[in-house]
């Protein structure tokens, strides 16, 4: 299988880097994330031409895929069915052997012979799972799992590249963020910027082709054969021969045969669990560390299970380790006034994942748990996506520490942003607000309308967001929901809907202002 990226060897160079490196200071880690690994990268020598060039050989089958999806060969089978006789429509020879051999299907015996009370009766249905249609349905698979695992890399690095144009004079991101981006700007060196085009160019065609087969998912053709087709040796049939959309068909299998994309069970990007887990124990303690918090100078913390305690301005934050099964989470605890505990689970795999964490709710309680994902796609949402190609993946945890800190906190006198002084300000109409005059941090409480508890909210004063610029975000649902994500720049512990209204984490409805 052609694959544009090798996502298990760049998770593998960080488990690596901890079996040699067992357990370090955080200042020696620190260092090493910016010297020898990192925690964020792009796909080195990424093939554009070859993608571009599959894609137009899958553009020019398309209209032939869309036709057959329509109307599809079939072949008519009988199929045999005991019925009353009041339902019976079709009677033929088979019937009246099939009557006189089953005297338990016999109603009654008169003088005119033998009265029925079920009969075989004979019915007519399309079978799809020729030999041509299992061949289409599969170049569909194979079609699919290319788009959607190109779609998924192409819009990391645009969105990678485009975030990482940043203004050095904007105050809405504490400093130590500047820091951050500055040293995950490491993990790739080189000018994106020439390979712009052709990753646009790219993606535009693949959601094309995304969407143009997607919606013909749920024809009789791809679901009576899905199920069916496994591997095919290829062979020229008189269809294939003789039939314009399915000879299309059978040009664009061979070509995948022949360039080698035509393994779509065999995923070469398989994520090791124990490198995953070790790549979202590092960017904790990075996220940590690059949002105030202070680790001891001379403890050393174990990269493979991490348990240490860092404080700032009066919040301490535990990060331990905790197992279930053969996965380990990491546990955030947050002191000040009060306790507040989550719970992150790296899983590779997303299904075992939640098995997993339905385990760690009964055994381990907590304020809220989160499944760790290394990919962004359709089965993951409501996951926390922690990827090493993803740049917001050290942000993402910095919203749910500053989460944490503000729900253990009661006297409300620092900023948990900034460590600046929170102020008081009396309502005038709305609810109870602290505001911060450094970062323009406002905090405030509100009691959810549906459920009748109390949540905290935060917001950016007079900080109004614009609507993207370019158009392809807006239309791709991907791009758009993590510029809405980013929307107040992750310094919101509430979801934001796509009506720009945050929503409450009670009810999960927009009716915060």
């Amino acid at each position: 299988m052609m694959e544009h990226g090798q996502y298990k060897d760049d998770y593998a160079a960080l488990g690596q880097f901890v079996k040699d490196n067992p357990s370090l200071t955080y200042a020696r880690l620190d260092a090493a994330l910016v010297r020898q690994v990192n925690l964020f990268a792009l796909q080195e020598n990424f093939d554009f031409q070859s993608l571009e060039t599959a894609l137009d050989e899958i553009i020019k089958a398309l209209p032939a895929i869309k036709r057959i999806f329509a109307h599809p060969i079939t072949r008519l089978r009988d199929v045999g069915e005991i019925m009353p006789v009041e339902s019976v429509r079709v009677v033929n020879n088979r019937t009246i052997v099939h009557a006189s051999a089953h005297s338990e299907l016999w109603d009654d015996i008169t003088e005119d012979g033998m009265r029925p009370k079920k009969l075989l009766t004979v019915s007519y249905e399309d079978n799809y799972s020729i030999y041509e249609n299992l061949a289409f349905v599969r170049a569909v698979d194979i079609i699919l799992h290319l788009v959607r695992r190109n779609i998924r890399l192409l819009r990391a690095m645009l969105y990678a590249s485009s975030d990482l144009s940043f203004n050095l004079l904007e105050r809405l991101n504490h400093p130590e963020y500047y820091l951050a981006i500055g040293k995950l700007h490491i993990g790739y060196v080189r000018d994106y910027d020439r390979y712009r085009p052709s990753a646009e160019r790219c993606l535009g065609k693949l959601i094309h082709i995304e969407s143009a087969i997607r919606a013909r998912l749920a024809s009789p053709i791809y679901r009576r054969c899905k199920k069916k087709t496994g591997k095919i040796a290829l062979k020229k049939t008189n269809i294939f021969r003789n039939h314009k959309d399915y000879h299309r068909i059978y040009l664009l299998l061979k070509w995948f045969a022949d360039t080698k994309i035509d393994e779509p069970e065999e995923d070469a990007t398989t994520i090791d669990p124990a490198s995953y887990s070790v790549f979202c124990n590092l960017l904790t303690l990075f996220a940590a560390g690059h949002f105030h918090f202070v680790f001891p100078q001379e403890q050393t913390v174990d990269l493979t299970a991490p348990k240490v305690t860092g404080t700032f301005a009066g919040w301490q934050l535990g990060i331990n380790t905790i197992s279930c099964g053969e996965l380990r989470a990491i546990e955030l605890s947050f002191f000040k006034d009060g306790l507040y505990k989550a719970i992150i689970l790296p899983s590779a795999q997303i299904e075992a994942g939640r098995e997993v964490l339905q385990q760690l709710k009964l055994h381990y309680p907590a304020d809220e748990y989160f499944l760790a994902v290394p990919e962004e796609h359709e089965d993951s949402a409501g996951d926390l996506v922690l990827s090493l190609f993803d740049i917001e993946s050290f942000r993402r945890i910095q919203q749910i520490l500053l989460r944490g800190m503000i729900y253990s906190d009661q006297r409300r006198d620092t900023c948990p942003f900034c460590g600046d002084t929170l102020r008081y300000v009396e309502p005038e109409g709305e609810a109870p607000r602290y505001e911060c005059g450094r970062c323009r941090t406002d905090l405030l409480s509100g009691i959810c309308l549906t459920a009748g508890l109390p949540y905290y909210f935060t917001r950016i004063r007079n900080h109004k967001s614009a609507e993207p610029s370019d158009h392809r975000t807006l239309q791709d649902p991907l791009l758009y929901q993590r510029y809405l994500e980013a929307q107040m720049h992750f310094r919101n512990i509430t979801p934001i809907g796509e009506d720009g209204k945050l929503i409450c984490p009670r009810c999960g409805k927009s009716h915060v202002n």
